[in-house]
């Protein structure tokens, strides 16, 4: 276990999280927004930085930038491998697999060391299955719900709507129930789907990602709420 402090952000397409971490143990942790990055840790009592992104370059780039000016140390990006700590990839080019479900894997598995359904639900809706021995079997990318709603209004001429309404399961009444409970339909059917078709009934379930809580009580709250699985599993990976 490193006795250095380190700085771990996990950066997504919208907003990077953060932890500060020394001698095994959580500092402090936090959101930073990208305008400014506002949000970020004020301290010089930082040793390196280790980054995990699955953003556009541009964004990494703009980070990184911000973070070589503001701390002065090393920064380590990470990369998906092909194996860790028992954990198996199933990809041909491993490298190919985002970082992000990487870790999310790594940090609902390495713990339980037991067959794991891996659920994250952001920007993307994934999926994956680790056998308890750490093989990954495979998994699902599918459009998150904002995404899914983004590609329907973009590509349709008059569905349109501006009322502020949640995501449900029920049958809608108007074009803005009926566009949000249908996304929510195909989010869960979706999920439902896999558990039934490919008997992972008996896994243990893990779900993070923003709309992890929502999912998971969707689903009749089986399974664990890890809100910060990504960052977990960084820590794993360097301990």
């Amino acid at each position: 276990m490193s006795t250095q402090t380190e700085l771990h952000i996990d950066l997504g397409n919208s907003r990077a999280k953060w932890r500060l971490m020394s001698s095994g143990e959580t500092q402090a942790q936090g959101i930073a927004e990208p305008s400014f990055w506002e949000g970020l840790p004020n301290t010089p009592l930082i040793d390196r930085v280790v980054l995990a992104s699955v953003a556009q370059q541009e964004l990494v780039d703009g980070l990184v930038a911000v973070l070589e000016s503001r701390y002065v140390v090393p920064i380590v990006q990470l990369h998906t491998p092909a194996e860790h700590l028992g954990l198996k990839n199933s990809y041909a080019q491993p490298e190919r697999m985002g970082i992000d479900r990487w870790l999310a894997m790594l940090g609902a598995w390495y713990p339980r060391q037991a067959h794991v359904v891996v659920v994250d639900a952001g920007s993307a809706l994934t999926l994956d299955v680790v056998a308890a021995n750490g093989q990954h079997l495979g998994g699902v990318i599918i459009p998150g719900a904002a995404l899914s709603e983004k590609a329907l209004l973009s590509s349709t001429g008059k569905v349109r709507f501006d009322d502020p309404v949640a995501h449900a399961l029920a049958l809608g009444q108007s074009t803005a129930e009926c566009v949000r409970f249908g996304i929510a339909h195909a989010q869960i059917g979706a999920i439902e789907s896999i558990r039934d078709r490919h008997n992972l009934q008996q896994a243990q379930w893990v779900f993070t990602g923003g709309a992890g809580q929502w999912m998971r009580d969707q689903l009749g709250e089986f399974g664990d709420y890890e809100p910060d699985l990504v960052l977990k599993g960084m820590h794993i990976s360097r301990a």
